[in-house]
């Protein structure tokens, strides 16, 4: 009994050092002297960090944000895939405290983001509650579709994608203020396009109302699959290229990695060998409307004159695969899913790289301090504001928790978000269940095996960026580093149920 006691005093321990407190830097908050910053933030839908070169495509969007702001080069999607990363933006929250942790059944989708209250107390609510004008254009959640009409409390202005044509880009509708609105095949309806126009829409008409501040919420589906290029872009540099080839690109060796990929691993490649190349094409190309959006939201808030005043993000709901381990989407624990692209620029905010950690988790919280508005204490994310400026935090997280719940149907989950003709993609696509912690060194993942054990794995990203060795796939790996997955596993426990502050 002594011993027990001891080994659960030790656990408890060592979670408690790793929970880092919250910073004492300063922040400047508005204050009724100041004036509250508009808001912008332009949300890309399965862009990833780590594979595709999307600068290239983004020249406008890099010289306007990218080399203007803070480039963001460890910026993390927790749980990475489009309903519970959505769900963590709007909340601050990891998806074990929303209660979405895919896109469909009992913990997935937009129903069970309402089915836990997140919506009544989201972002938006909160910043409408401090006197912001709100809007979302584009993409909300997955399952949405079933009350197509539904315009969710905090949001002054709506103008929402409610299927999933709108992942082609044309033929889709969107709610209106709570009105019904169909797009056709011309042109002019190309999706990326419509929410770039009603998004400096909203700005010109917002600048008008009495310095009333705003948040923006600009949402499309690119690069999406199958979003094709718009017309103007047809023929774009991609168009006959080839997605990169790095060294994890239909992985060659899964002797390390964990039975349900062994076992589907042959299965994969084929469909990455069927899919990927065509894929990139469509998602390099699509960028490039993208960046044209990007761009005429900055032109215009310059032409009205609220540039100076406006938080500018760019980032990604999850990252993408693209053939890496043998998987063409997201959801994994690995580098391809996980990272995202992300770039802060705004008033007193200078150019430079950022190296330590933002997660999803951070915006809700960053917001509201820049609001003025209370930050709620079951807020899991911490805000990004201490990072914006010269002075530095001395302490920052090291560590989060990345997570997923499979539904163990892949028609369900990812196969939610396929647009009509390509449920076929679907096939393959879902992975297991698994609670993961990423550190600044290492990735340590948690599999629920086929027979309802926990396979392990264990990257050092020093020396294996591309997760391509296990070190706890061989007996002598296992015995070297037992005490160091022992730790992890410590703090993925604690991390699995920690909410606000115990998460930070």
């Amino acid at each position: 009994m002594k011993k027990i006691l001891v080994s659960v005093l030790a656990v408890l321990v060592f979670a408690t050092s790793l929970i880092i407190q919250p910073t004492s830097a300063k922040v400047t908050r508005p204050t009724s002297q100041t004036k509250q910053p508009n808001i912008v933030f332009i949300l890309a839908d399965d862009l990833d960090e780590v594979v595709m070169p999307y600068w290239d495509a983004m020249p406008q969007t890099a010289a306007l944000l990218r080399d203007q702001g803070i480039q963001f080069t460890q910026a993390f999607s927790p749980t990475p895939i489009c309903c519970p990363a959505r769900s963590t933006i709007l909340t601050g929250k990891y998806g074990h405290n929303t209660g979405v942790l895919n896109n469909s059944g009992q913990y997935g989708g937009w129903a069970a983001f309402v089915a836990n209250g997140n919506e009544q107390k989201s972002l938006a609510v909160q910043l409408q509650a401090v006197g912001y004008s709100t809007a979302l254009i584009g993409k909300y959640l997955n399952g949405i579709e079933e009350d197509p009409l539904h315009v969710p409390a905090g949001w002054s202005e709506w103008y929402g994608f409610v299927d999933n044509l709108s992942y082609t880009g044309y033929n889709y509708q969107m709610n209106e203020n709570g009105k019904l609105v169909s797009y056709g095949t011309a042109e002019s309806d190309y999706a990326t396009d419509v929410v770039a126009t009603k998004a400096t829409d909203f700005i010109t008409r917002a600048e008008a109302k009495d310095d009333q501040p705003f948040f923006l919420y600009v949402s499309p589906t690119a690069p999406h699959l199958p979003l094709p290029p718009a017309p103007r872009h047809k023929n774009h540099p991609y168009k006959h290229a080839f997605s990169p080839r790095q060294p994890n690109y239909n992985e060659a060796f899964l002797a390390d990695k964990s039975s349900w990929l062994k076992a589907t691993g042959d299965a994969r490649a084929k469909m990455v060998d069927v899919w990927n190349d065509v894929d990139y094409r469509n998602r390099m190309g699509s960028l490039y409307a993208l960046d044209d959006l990007v761009a005429s939201v900055v032109k215009t808030l310059e032409a009205n004159g609220e540039r100076e005043n406006t938080l500018i993000v760019f980032t990604s709901d999850n990252g993408y695969n693209l053939g890496a381990h043998r998987l063409l989407h997201k959801m994994a624990p690995y580098e391809e899913s996980v990272r995202v692209p992300l770039v802060v620029a705004g008033p007193g905010i200078a150019p430079r790289k950022e190296d330590r950690m933002a997660l999803e988790i951070d915006f809700t919280p960053t917001f509201l301090e820049l609001a003025g508005a209370a930050i709620p204490s079951d807020v899991d994310g911490r805000s990004l504001t201490p990072l914006f400026g010269a002075t530095q935090p001395e302490d920052w997280r090291t560590d989060f928790i990345a997570q997923y719940l499979s539904t163990g149907d892949s028609q369900q989950g990812v196969g939610t978000e396929m647009a009509p003709g390509y449920e076929w993609l679907a096939s393959l696509q879902d992975i297991p269940s698994y609670k993961a912690l990423r550190t600044t060194e290492y990735t340590y993942v948690e599999w629920q095996s086929f027979n309802g054990g926990i396979e392990v794995e264990l990257y050092d990203l020093r020396q294996d960026p591309y997760q391509l060795f296990n070190l706890l796939s061989t007996p002598p790996g296992r015995a070297q580093y037992q005490k160091l997955a022992q730790q992890f596993s410590y703090r993925l426990k604690a991390l699995e149920q920690c909410s606000g502050a115990s998460c930070r």
